[in-house]
C-alpha cells in the first residue's frame, strides 16, 4: 500500500480523533459488550421497531409501509408516529445480513455522532482549511448537550449530519450552478427531510435562508442576483427541484393528513428561555457542582427545555463572532451568516408569544405557514442555534491560534477534553442500556400459520405504559400484526379494545379475539397465573407454547 500523503494522513487522524470521541462520549449511554441486545425501554424501543419495521417492508416485499403491524385491525397505523425512512436506508445492510434490529439501531446511532461531527468538520475546514479549528466546531456539534440528551431516545433528531452537507452544496451550487450539483443537494434535502418532520423543517429552514443570504451577499458586493451564465438556469433548477422533492417527499407526507396540528398551549410548554442554554443541567458535572451548592437552578435531562451550551463553547463562540464581523473575506461569509442563523433559530425556539395564543413572536408567526403548527417542540430549533455556534467556535478556536501561535495549540489540547466534560453525562437516571432477548414464544410465532396477535398484560394507562414498545420489538421476531400499541397517537377505540381482551380467559374476550380476527394470545404471567389456568381449562383456548413465565395460546375458532 502507497504512503498517505500528508492531507490524507491528516483526515485519517481526524477520523480517528472522532472514534476515540465516540467512545468516551457515548459511554454511559450504550453497552458496548451488548450492542446485539441492548437497548433502552420506551422511545428507543419504538425506534428499533419503526426502523425494523421499514427493513422488512423494503426486503421481504410488504405492500404498504404505513399498514404496520401494530393496533391491529387499525390501517395506516405507522403514521401515528415517525417514519423515520431516511434513517433506515442506512439500517438496511445491516439488517439485510443480521435480521437484528437492534444491533442496527445501535450502529446507526453511534454512526450518526460520528457523521455529524465529520460533516461541521468539512463545512469548517473549507472555510478556514485548519483541521485544529475544524474539530472543535466538529466536537460542539456531535456532542453538544442537546444531542446527548435527545440521543439516548430520538435518534430521528440527531439524524442531523445532512444539515451541515445541505449548506456546503447550497453555496457550491450558488457559486457555479449545474444540474449535478442541484442534484446532490436535492437528495442531501429529501435523505435528511425523510429522517424526521423537525429536521425537514429545520434543513428547509437553514438551506432558505443561507440561499438568501448569499443572494442578497452577492448583489451588495456585486449589484447582481445572477450567478454564472444566465438567471434561467439556477431558476429552472430550483423550480425542478422543488417539484421533484414534492413528489419524492408526497407519498410519505399524504400519509399523515389526519394528524392533529399542535396548539400554542402544546408549544408554549415545550419552548427554550435564556436559562435553557445557559444553566448546565443536573446530569452534568457543573450541574451537579450547582447542585451541591443549594442551587436548584439546573434541569431534568429528560426535559425538552434543557439546551445547555457549554461556557467554553459559548466563549469560543463569543470569539468566532468578533472574527465574523472584522474579517471582510469571502470566504466568511458562511461565519457572518452562522451569527445571523443563531440568532434566528434562538429566537424561534423561543416558541409563541403565549399559552393562549401563537402571537407575533418569530414562532409565532412561523407557525401561521402552512403545516408548520406540527413543530409541537419549538426548543428542538436549539439544533440549528449549536449547528450556528459550532461554526463561530472553530472558528474562535482558528483566530486564537492565528493570534497566540503554539501557546494557542497547546490550549487548545488542553481545552477540548474540558468543552466535551461540559456535555459529558453523568448519573443518568435512565441508568444504561439493558439487554432484552425477545422471548421464545414470539420466536416460536413466527413458525406458526398466519393470524394476529395479542400480548398480555397491556400497559396502557399505567405507570409502565412505556413497557408496551417492548411488544413493539418483540414482534420483529414474527412480524404478525399485533393488537398492542405504541405510538404519539392512539388510536381512539384502542383502549374499549383492549380492556375488552383483558378480560382473558373469559368468554366475553374469546368472542372479542375472534371478531377482531386475533389467532394467538402471549400471557406473560409473572406471579399470577390464574388468567393461564383458567385459559387451560377453557374450550376457547389451546396452549402452543409454555416458557418459564410465558404463555403462549391459541384462540379456538367457534
Amino acid at each position: 500500500m502507497p504512503p498517505l500523503r500528508s492531507g490524507q494522513a491528516s483526515w485519517v487522524a481526524v477520523f480517528a480523533l472522532y472514534l476515540l470521541a465516540c467512545g468516551v462520549m457515548l459511554a454511559p449511554l450504550v453497552d458496548f459488550r451488548h450492542l446485539h441486545s441492548a437497548s433502552f425501554g420506551g422511545d428507543p424501543r419504538l425506534v428499533i421497531w419503526i426502523l425494523g419495521w421499514n427493513n422488512h417492508v423494503v426486503l421481504d416485499g410488504v405492500p404498504s409501509l404505513f399498514d404496520a403491524n401494530m393496533f391491529h385491525p387499525e390501517r395506516n397505523t405507522l403514521a401515528l408516529t415517525e417514519h423515520l425512512f431516511g434513517v433506515s436506508l442506512f439500517t438496511l445492510p445491516i439488517y439485510a445480513v443480521t435480521r437484528n434490529p437492534v444491533l442496527a439501531y445501535n450502529v446507526v446511532w453511534m454512526l450518526s455522532f460520528l457523521l455529524s461531527a465529520l460533516s461541521v468538520h468539512l463545512l469548517v475546514w473549507r472555510i478556514l482549511r485548519d483541521h485544529a479549528a475544524a474539530v472543535v466546531a466538529g466536537l460542539v456539534y456531535a456532542f453538544c448537550f442537546f444531542k446527548m440528551q435527545q440521543g439516548h431516545a430520538h435518534l430521528q433528531i440527531i439524524w442531523s449530519f445532512w444539515i451541515p452537507l445541505s449548506l456546503v452544496l447550497v453555496e457550491r451550487w450558488f457559486a457555479r450552478p449545474t444540474w449535478i450539483r442541484m442534484a446532490a443537494l436535492l437528495a442531501c434535502v429529501v435523505l435528511q427531510a425523510l429522517a424526521s418532520w423537525y429536521l425537514a423543517v429545520m434543513v428547509l429552514v437553514a438551506d432558505a435562508l443561507w440561499l438568501l443570504w448569499l443572494m442578497v451577499e452577492r448583489y451588495v458586493t456585486t449589484g447582481a442576483l445572477a450567478g454564472i451564465g444566465s438567471p434561467r438556469a439556477p431558476l429552472a433548477h430550483l423550480a425542478a427541484a422543488l417539484v421533484l422533492g414534492a413528489v419524492l417527499l408526497s407519498p410519505f407526507v399524504e400519509r399523515y393528513s389526519e394528524l392533529t396540528a399542535g396548539n400554542p398551549a402544546e408549544a408554549s410548554a415545550q419552548s427554550a428561555d435564556l436559562a435553557a442554554y445557559l444553566v448546565p443541567p443536573e446530569n452534568t458535572w457543573p450541574g451537579q457542582a450547582l447542585r451541591a451548592l443549594g442551587s436548584t437552578a439546573p434541569r431534568w435531562i429528560w426535559g425538552e427545555r434543557t439546551l445547555y451550551v457549554g461556557y467554553i463553547t459559548l466563549a469560543l463562540a463569543g470569539i468566532g463572532v468578533v472574527c465574523a464581523l472584522r474579517e471582510r473575506v469571502t470566504a466568511f461569509g458562511l461565519v457572518r451568516f452562522s451569527v445571523a442563523l443563531a440568532l434566528v433559530s434562538f429566537a424561534l425556539s423561543l416558541g409563541p408569544a403565549n399559552s393562549q395564543s401563537w402571537g407575533w413572536t418569530p414562532f409565532g408567526i412561523f407557525a401561521t405557514l402552512p403545516g408548520m403548527t406540527l413543530f409541537r417542540v419549538p426548543a428542538r430549533f436549539a439544533l440549528l442555534v449549536m449547528l450556528a455556534v459550532a461554526v463561530l467556535a472553530g472558528v474562535g478556536a482558528w483566530d486564537l491560534r492565528r493570534r497566540l501561535g503554539n501557546r494557542a495549540r497547546a490550549a487548545t489540547i488542553l481545552v477540548l477534553p474540558l468543552l466535551l466534560s461540559e456535555s459529558f453525562v453523568v448519573d443518568f437516571p435512565g441508568g444504561g442500556p439493558t439487554p432484552l432477548p425477545i422471548p421464545a414464544v414470539y420466536r416460536y410465532l413466527a413458525t406458526l400459520p398466519p393470524g394476529a396477535v395479542v400480548s398480555l398484560p397491556d400497559f396502557l394507562q399505567t405507570a409502565e405504559w412505556y413497557r408496551e414498545a417492548d411488544y413493539l420489538y418483540f414482534s420483529t421476531a414474527h412480524w404478525k400484526p399485533i393488537v398492542n400499541g405504541y405510538a404519539r397517537v392512539t388510536p381512539a377505540r384502542f383502549p374499549d379494545r383492549i380492556r375488552q381482551i383483558e378480560a382473558f380467559p373469559s368468554a366475553d374476550a374469546a368472542s372479542h379475539l375472534r371478531s377482531l380476527g386475533v389467532s394467538y394470545v402471549v400471557v406473560h404471567a409473572g406471579a399470577d397465573k390464574t388468567a393461564v389456568a383458567g385459559a387451560r381449562q377453557s374450550e376457547d383456548f389451546s396452549l402452543l407454547l409454555h416458557v418459564a413465565d410465558d404463555y403462549l395460546f391459541k384462540v379456538n375458532p367457534k
